[in-house]
């Protein structure tokens, strides 16, 4: 993808793509490094909402009508039920557990995003934006030197690529686009701002798998189209603009648009879980979704990229999750 990039936004760009349903090669989903993973929270699956571990649910293609958003247009957030579901059901099949939570309904907006840039007053406090049942998931100290401290410096890191950035100094014709050039630490003192936190990687697949329904696309089984996503496009487009895509609990835009931080290192899956992210080790940040500029193989929940977290580039941005 680096093609239509700048020079130096090509030599910056250390994205690795693993594809968790593909047989896995060093360093994807399947395990295969050679140190064990510490991943956070229960290591064996208990009791957790009404769903059970079944790849494919018999209504996966139902309309989302279910949905239960509420909020202002681009701050509303939808209840996700939870449950247990198969991490990587194609691929090494890793039972997990989800405690119910809340998701942004979109990628975190412009205009959303303004009201945090106007009010910036630097790093979170220590242990801000945690996962309440996950150990040392919260901002920590050793990042504030990760973040911009003023205002103009924050303002600064968002202008990332002239081509794709949507951030403007003063309010245009962008404000309903989702921010992108946010880096990861820029992304998650956003949302411990906003009373939120980041999703972990087996939150935010379940939620755009549609949790035990094992969905193969947020909006189910059915192939990728441009009614169903932004993809294989040159720009990047309002965010919600394609309703049929829809996810089973009222997220939309969890297939393409922007790739969406998630909490995690990347690491490869435990033997099971509950409740789990990679919080302890690790040297790149997740990412899920897809992206506007890639293809249709890059759609599915299962997909996986990860980064160096200091980078912030244009087709890069996030969502905010609240609770358990």
């Amino acid at each position: 993808m680096c093609g239509a990039l700048s020079l130096a936004a090509c030599s910056l760009d250390t994205r690795t793509l693993s594809s968790a349903s593909a047989p896995a090669p060093q360093g994807t989903g399947g395990r295969t490094l050679d140190e064990s993973p510490s991943i956070a929270g229960a290591s064996a699956i208990g009791a957790g909402g009404d769903d059970s571990i079944e790849a494919g649910g018999a209504d996966a293609d139902a309309p989302s009508s279910s949905a239960t958003c509420s909020g202002g247009p681009r701050e509303r957030r939808c209840a996700i039920a939870g449950g247990s579901f198969l991490l990587d059901p194609r691929g090494n099949a890793t039972p997990a557990s989800i405690a119910s939570f809340a998701l942004d309904e979109l990628e975190v907006t412009v205009g959303r995003f303004r009201k945090y840039v106007t009010s910036f007053s630097g790093a979170p406090a220590a242990d801000d934006g945690a996962h309440p049942e996950i150990a040392h998931s919260g901002w920590r100290s050793s990042w504030n030197a990760l973040l911009p401290t003023t205002k103009d410096g924050l303002i600064a890191t968002l202008h990332c690529n002239a081509d794709w950035e949507t951030w403007t100094d003063d309010a245009q014709d962008r404000e309903d686009y989702p921010l992108t050039c946010a880096s990861y630490y820029v992304a998650f003192a956003f949302c411990a701002w906003s009373g939120g936190r980041l999703p972990t990687e087996a939150e935010w697949e379940y939620a755009a798998s549609g949790g035990a329904q094992q969905r193969r696309y947020p909006w189910g089984n059915g192939e990728p189209s441009s009614e169903l996503a932004l993809f294989d496009s040159a720009a990047i487009a309002p965010a919600g603009g394609h309703r049929a895509g829809m996810a089973r609990f009222g997220q939309l835009d969890l297939a393409g648009s922007a790739w969406e931080w998630t909490l995690d290192y990347f690491r490869d899956y435990p033997e099971e879980c509950a409740q789990c992210a990679e919080v302890d080790r690790g040297s790149e940040r997740v990412l899920r979704g897809g992206a506007f500029l890639y293809g249709a193989d890059y759609l599915e929940p299962t997909y996986r990229y990860h980064m160096d977290p200091q980078l912030a580039l244009g087709d890069v941005g996030f969502r905010c999750a609240y609770g358990p």
